[in-house]
């Protein structure tokens, strides 16, 4: 086989469903041999960081390696915003894209960059394919090492060399990734400190969710309170009596409430959180399977293993432990308040003035699908979201620590492809969709049943309130915005303008049961948002 057969064939033995990309001449010959295959879908892109984007995208959601491709120069480069993403939210892409022939490696070619160079920062494996019979081993090497580092891999591979044979055979199936073994005395360590604590509440996230069920036992047989960092939203249900909202902007009072009084706290699944919220007298353990996430604190006992081990092992040393009855009733008291919450931010304003992004929100909880995904741009919307949308089970995707706008259309797009029978609802701001505008066109040509919701304030929100939080005066952050209902027309797609409350959930419910690609022009009141109290940042020691 020629290299660009080989590529198709093993990418395809590996379970690979869908490659996104953009085409270019790097690349042509790999385009042929897609092109005349059916075991895999190409996703014709508008631009790289979109293909990116939705490489990762599909790796935070099925757990599995997203593949995106370009071609060498601009093509590369342009990737490098949505292989960012997936790099800090530790998600397993493949890109794989064009170089130069190999005769003109390190010269002053057009569009020539060294790219194992600019990629390092972002990836945990990166090389360059200059031989065709080296594909193989650096393919296996690039799809293990995205998979157990859970990160972004790169293989640049020279124009010329996709053209010729190679000796490489195609491998059946990836080496099993093993599990890390926790060390046996930091979880009973750990255990008997959590079997002490009078007032212990437990911190979910995003990496929690394949735990979840075990998650919330832990919590019962403790009477432990629990927190949802946003990617944990839906893992549980939040009507659960426990469930006491987040941290953070978009977190709620009920959570700082609980911390006040809180003797210990639980991470499970969280590599990152607003540290300013947690007060430093606090004794926290830590469960990550990376030793990289646990954080530097004096009160820390980091617990390095995977959750699948531990909470069995804990379930199992608690099974005699009755919960503090004052604890539980001031948890479930909490619990009430956090309910209440978003009632409380709807109030006192007329049906017929713009949307406020609360009660958009708000609303969207309750007409969304139980099991709905909800995918997020960055900003102002993406706090009312998490302090108001009350999840049962949806799953929200976002840019967690990368938090690049402009993510959440191609993300949408992704997540549709990988799971059709789900639904799927993209929020996003007026400035990220415009910085993805173009791919509602690759939505439409998949016809992608997507429900887009734009928070169309005429501002970047975050950004303006930010300067305004900081004594400057908001500027640059301003929106002259197209009329995006006739955009959506012109793409094929079913639209609506909301102008007032009063229309918000009748058109929101129309166009979540209407199995169609459909934008929703909302249009929002200015930013405002009202700060949560920090606590003395844990990081600060006594």
């Amino acid at each position: 086989m020629i290299v660009a057969q080989y590529l198709t064939k093993q990418l395809a033995a590996w379970g690979v469903k869908r490659i996104y990309g953009v085409a270019g001449d790097g690349i042509f010959a790999w385009l042929d041999a897609l092109g005349k295959q059916t075991e895999i879908q190409y996703i014709s892109c508008r631009h790289e960081a979109a293909a990116a984007m939705m490489a990762s995208a599909e790796a935070k959601l099925t757990g599995k390696p997203g593949v995106c491709t370009a071609t060498m120069g601009p093509g590369f480069v342009n990737l490098l915003n949505g292989l960012a993403d997936a790099h800090t939210d530790r998600a397993p892409v493949i890109a794989i894209t064009g170089q130069v022939e190999t005769r003109k490696l390190g010269g002053t070619y057009k569009q020539f960059v060294a790219q194992e160079d600019m990629i390092r920062p972002i990836s945990v494996y990166q090389a360059t394919v200059s031989h065709p019979d080296a594909v193989g081993e650096v393919l296996h090497r690039a799809f293990v090492s995205a998979a157990q580092q859970k990160g972004v891999a790169h293989l640049a591979i020279c124009k010329d060399v996709f053209a010729q044979k190679t000796k490489a055979g195609v491998l059946p199936q990836m080496p099993r990734i093993p599990r890390v073994l926790g060390d046996r005395m930091e979880i009973e360590s750990a255990a008997e400190q959590i079997m002490r604590a009078k007032a212990p509440l437990i911190l979910m996230g995003t990496g929690a969710r394949p735990a979840a069920a075990m998650c919330l036992r832990l919590a019962e047989q403790l009477g432990a309170g629990i927190l949802l960092s946003l990617g944990a939203k839906g893992a549980i249900d939040e009507s659960h009596r426990l469930v006491l909202g987040g941290l953070g902007e978009g977190g709620s009072e009920a959570a700082l409430q609980a911390l006040e009084k809180a003797d210990l706290l639980v991470i499970l699944g969280a590599s990152w959180f607003p540290q300013e919220f947690i007060p430093k007298q606090l004794p926290i353990i830590q469960v990550d399977h990376a030793a990289a996430s646990m954080h530097a604190h004096a009160r820390l006992l980091p617990v390095t293993a995977d959750l699948l081990d531990v909470l069995p092992l804990w379930s199992q040393r608690l099974k005699a432990q009755t919960p503090g009855d004052a604890w539980e009733k001031s948890v479930e008291s909490w619990h009430a308040r956090f309910l209440a919450e978003p009632a409380k931010s709807s109030q006192s304003q007329s049906l017929e003035e713009a949307v406020r992004p609360e009660v958009l929100m708000h609303t969207l909880g309750q007409a969304v699908a139980d099991d709905a995904i909800v995918v997020l741009d960055t900003g102002e919307h993406t706090i009312w979201f998490n302090r108001v949308f009350r999840a049962s089970r949806q799953w929200p995707l976002f840019s967690g620590k990368w938090r690049t706008m402009g993510f959440a259309l191609p993300a949408a797009i992704s997540a549709k492809l990988a799971f059709p029978d789900r639904q799927v609802v993209c929020v996003t701001g007026d400035g990220g969709l415009q910085m993805s505008l173009a791919e509602l066109m690759t939505a439409a040509e998949h016809q992608a049943a997507i429900t887009i919701v734009v928070v169309n304030n005429r501002t970047l929100g975050l950004e303006e309130l930010k300067m305004k939080q900081e004594g400057f005066q908001p500027f640059g952050v301003h929106l002259h915005n197209p009329d995006f209902a006739l955009w959506a027309k012109a793409c094929g797609a079913d639209s609506h303008v909301v102008r007032a409350e009063s229309a918000l959930e009748p058109v929101l419910r129309q166009a979540l049961t209407g199995n169609r690609l459909t934008l929703l022009d909302i249009h929002c009141t200015a930013p405002t948002l009202i700060e949560r109290k920090k606590q003395i940042p844990f990081q600060a020691q006594a």
